[in-house]
């Protein structure tokens, strides 16, 4: 029984230190072994067995040679994760569409499409789930790895089950288990913002930092949270709920948010609300792309709109920033259509309510918005999972 319990450990042991490996191959590659072995502290013998399954699987390939010498006057060869060799697919969920994605395994969009939805019953979707998915899988000659599907909601990721969705009606589905027996592939299943702060942390700009946050501004506002390199769901699944936060007491509603939250204040619908009442030239069903129109005209009216949306965004990063002190905070969704408007006021609130230098401390990183963002999300799910498993089964001790 010890012989069997020292066993189990080792192999632990050598399962870490392979995922190890791997991650500083893909954090910061070109990397030579000479560096993974400083970074790591392992023996230059066990990074040298490592490496050398690695690139016997395929997973990682010298890439070229550094100006830098290594031993006996040599040049150390670098090494990279081979990014080529397996492609995934991503689907967004959303109340209207499939929004999809085709990419390697850095998460580089090759194609993406659109489908819509006839009607988010369980059946309807995971049907229209398994047309796109086979339609993506067309468009390679090899067979997808992996598929990662997000939606908004409460998602139970360990088992794959979404367990409360109320923009899509639905209840404790099990949608992983309903589509790897459809598709034959592994399936990941997460919320959809939680699915965007790994793709940041994975692929994004988020790669360099051990511990940051995503927050999503549009119809509704999310946080995602990454700690260590791990996105942090809390032990009920729910963590990231901020659009739900009270910011202030008696404040505002919208259709979707309490009076007084982080959403009453934030989402698209309160900017429309503001608009009706403080817009003259804005029509009872004008949208916010016509309310950014007129503010980049020059409307004062709707120019202080954005600018009361931008205090408000401020009030809401500094609770973010005194309650996680992260280094970096990256804006995205489809709310930062027009950065400029509002990111003067955020960071000047922000300044002004956070404790200490921690604002100053603070990177606010805005990400390019595109209709395919959310669909990547996904892909770089499927895609994590799979270089993780699969850099985690090699045989190197």
């Amino acid at each position: 029984m010890i012989q069997r319990t020292q066993a189990t450990a080792k192999d632990d042991i050598r399962r870490l230190n392979q995922g190890a490996v791997f991650q500083v191959v893909h954090r910061h590659g070109p990397v030579s072994r000479v560096d993974i072995a400083a970074r790591l502290q392992l023996s230059a013998a066990a990074v040298t067995h490592i490496t050398s399954d690695l690139i016997e699987r395929g997973l990682v390939f010298e890439a070229r040679k550094d100006d830098e010498r290594g031993g006996v006057g040599r040049r150390r060869i670098l090494l990279e994760v081979a990014y080529d060799t397996a492609y995934v697919a991503g689907i967004k969920v959303s109340s209207v569409e499939l929004t999809c994605a085709l990419t390697n395994l850095n998460a580089e969009v090759i194609h993406a499409s659109q489908h819509p939805l006839e009607s988010t019953a369980p059946g309807a979707v995971i049907d229209a789930i398994e047309s796109a998915f086979h339609q993506l899988a067309e468009r390679v000659e090899r067979p997808l790895a992996a598929l990662g599907v997000n939606l908004p909601g409460l998602v139970d990721a360990d088992r794959q089950t979404v367990r409360h969705s109320p923009l899509l009606g639905w209840s404790q589905v099990p949608l992983g288990h309903m589509l790897e027996g459809r598709l034959g592939v592994s399936v990941l299943v997460e919320n959809d913002v939680n699915a965007l702060a790994l793709a940041e942390a994975w692929f994004g700009c988020g790669r360099s930092h051990d511990g940051f946050l995503v927050v999503t501004l549009g119809r509704g506002v999310g946080l995602g949270i990454v700690i260590n390199g791990e996105v942090y769901r809390g032990p009920n699944g729910g963590a990231g709920e901020l659009g739900h936060v009270l910011l202030e007491e008696h404040g505002p509603a919208t259709r979707y948010a309490a009076p007084g939250t982080v959403e009453a204040f934030l989402s698209d619908d309160a900017l429309q609300r503001e608009a009706r009442r403080r817009v003259a030239r804005f029509p009872e069903d004008g949208d916010v792309a016509l309310l950014v129109e007129l503010a980049q005209r020059g409307d004062r009216d709707a120019l202080s709109v954005f600018a009361d949306h931008g205090r408000a965004l401020g009030r809401t990063l500094s609770l973010l920033v005194n309650v996680f002190a992260p280094s970096l905070i990256v804006l995205s969704g489809e709310g930062l259509r027009a950065p400029e408007l509002l990111l003067d006021a955020a960071r000047a609130e922000l300044g002004r309510l956070a404790f200490g230098d921690l604002a100053g401390r603070t990177q606010l990183v805005v990400e390019p918005w595109g209709d395919d963002a959310w669909a990547r999300g996904a892909a770089a799910l499927a895609a994590s999972r799979y270089l993780t498993d699969s850099a985690m089964s090699a045989r190197g001790d």
